[in-house]
């Protein structure tokens, strides 16, 4: 109890929580972020914060438009149900009903499935990073780099892997069809009727497009360089700008319903997918449907090369949140946007979510591979607490605890992985198949041993690309062309047949798992795998 005479401090409020939270980004020298919060229908916070331009000292506004990524996706889906209303789309129809120029395994999935991650496809943007880096490509080179591939990820409908490739796919469908240019139709059907002024389909950062903040990556050696997404036909799949006014509107539409669609489309909508193995997906259509704190929530982020975005609603609660980022230093906006819900649903949410200890996990950290599906996995301490890596990715996945001692990477971007450490080996479970996976363990020599079998020239049919293998100075690298870019990368050997590789800059969370195939001693031939894209093959040259 305070000292007679004392007078306490009024509780701060909502606005002033709000603030506190987004203060590190309210400055003048840095990139920021833009934040809407409705309750309700009614706007209860709207603030910009940093700066929508270093170059010509714009200041970002509630009204500075900016790009949302992948939150864009529920949008194309949307616009794919409206054409299935009419009939003009068969959402379980093979996506070579509509874009026949798919002969290959690639037009086997459904729309459906492809809206859900669930084709099995690789996608163009991630086999161009594999080939060119940062570089862009001519138009028309994202439905031909998905017509060549003769392999795929994994069987439709039989697990989940996030590609961006498949939305490509759909956009292209719902042209065809709808008697418009896709974008166009983005706008008549559904910005337009909305009320969505300052919202666009944009596919190139190379277009100018008035109001937008600049996207920024913080340079090798200090300072700034501009962001732009190495394509210029960016889709359905991630291509909008808009504002947070704007997309609050937008949320407040998702919850009420009323301007368009069907109840069976709007079901459609967050309806979630089954698995053969039973199970339960989180990723509906373009949404993920999952809960938070013990409340339900509705949510997508999206990212772009220097931005970010979260889109989070808690439709039980009325709780809208928006947070847009142009580069803003150490912004996560996914934990931003959790923290905003914390502030104004005080009271009203379960327990914090649990983060396991890495040294619950000590024993077990480390790398893993199996000749199977020859994947990189690792269990690595990040702050002290453990998460689950594919393909020596930049950052782990956050996992939770299940029974029998397992760690379960729930639904998100690569479906639901379950792990479980067992005598030194790590069982892995993804898309119905498990798997014992053999910890690594690297020894001097290894390094040596990989590249004297794997120095040489190889070319791959799917990835349209040469790779070279060869020393330079003190290091074994990786050098990979299409023939648009290249990049160039170190190898390091985790045993005498399994490297990785890890790329710089920018395209450095997109690394690399390399397996060899051997025979007589040389190196025939080696699989390339990434989080997103497996199974992809080069052959000796």
């Amino acid at each position: 109890m305070p000292d007679a005479g004392t007078i306490e401090a009024p509780a701060k409020t909502v606005a002033e929580q709000l603030d506190a939270l987004f203060a590190p980004w309210n400055r003048t020298d840095e990139p920021g972020l833009s934040v809407g919060v409705a309750k309700h229908g009614e706007v209860i916070y709207r603030r910009g914060f940093g700066m929508a331009s270093l170059e010509t000292g714009a200041a970002i506004s509630p009204k500075t438009r900016m790009r949302i990524g992948s939150t864009s996706k529920h949008f194309t889906c949307l616009l794919a149900l409206q054409l299935a209303e009419e009939g003009k789309l068969d959402l379980d129809a093979p996506i070579r009903t509509y874009v026949p120029e798919l002969t290959g395994p690639g037009g086997e999935p459904t729309l459906r499935q492809l809206m859900q991650h669930r084709g099995g496809s690789r996608c163009y943007l991630d086999i161009g990073f594999v080939g060119h880096g940062m570089a862009t490509p001519p138009l028309g080179r994202a439905l031909e780099v998905q017509v060549r591939q003769q392999g795929r990820n994994f069987a439709p409908g039989a697990a989940m892997i996030y590609n961006n490739g498949g939305y490509h796919l759909v956009s292209i469908a719902i042209e065809r069809v709808g008697g418009a240019p896709f974008e166009a139709q983005l706008k008549a059907r559904l910005f337009d009727v909305v009320g969505m002024p300052d919202t666009a389909s944009i596919p190139s950062d190379n277009d100018i497009t008035p109001g937008i903040a600049a996207m920024h990556m913080p340079g090798e050696h200090g300072g700034w360089r501009r962001g732009l997404f190495p394509s210029d036909e960016v889709r359905g799949e991630g291509a909008i700008v808009s504002t947070v006014d704007d997309m609050l509107r937008w949320m407040a539409h998702l919850r009420a319903r009323d301007r368009f669609g069907s109840p069976a489309s709007w079901a459609a909508l967050t309806d979630k997918p089954r698995f053969p193995d039973g199970s339960v997906g989180a990723y509906a259509l373009g949404l993920i449907v999952d809960a938070y704190r013990g409340r339900p929530i509705v949510h997508h982020s999206g990212g772009v090369i220097g931005g970010t975005a979260q889109m989070l609603t808690f439709p039980e609660d009325g709780l809208d949140v928006i947070v847009l980022a142009n580069g803003a230093r150490a912004a996560n906006v996914v934990r931003l946007a959790e923290q905003v819900a914390d502030i104004v649903l005080a009271g009203r949410l379960g327990p914090e979510p649990e983060t396991i200890p890495a040294d619950d996990f000590k024993a077990a950290l480390g790398d893993y591979w199996s000749p199977d599906n020859r994947m990189i996995y690792s269990l690595v301490d990040e702050g002290g607490e453990v998460k689950l890596g594919m393909a020596k990715s930049a950052q782990g996945a956050p996992v939770r605890r299940a029974d029998g001692g397992r760690l379960v990477m729930p639904w998100g971007g690569i479906g639901e992985v379950i792990v479980r450490p067992v005598d030194g080996a790590l069982e892995v479970s993804f898309g119905g198949e498990t798997l014992t996976c053999q910890k690594l363990e690297p020894a001097e020599g290894d390094q040596d041993a990989f590249a004297a079998v794997a120095a040489g020239r190889y070319v791959s049919h799917d990835a349209d690309a040469v790779a070279d293998i060869a020393p330079d100075g003190d290091k074994l690298v990786l050098s990979l062309s299409d023939g648009f870019g290249r990049t160039r990368a170190p190898l390091y050997a985790l045993s005498p047949r399994v490297a990785y590789s890890r790329p710089r800059g920018v395209a450095s969370v997109w690394r690399t798992a390399i397996s060899l195939d051997v025979e007589g001693g040389k190196a025939t031939g080696f699989q390339l795998d990434t989080p997103r894209t497996r199974g992809l093959a080069f052959r000796r040259a």
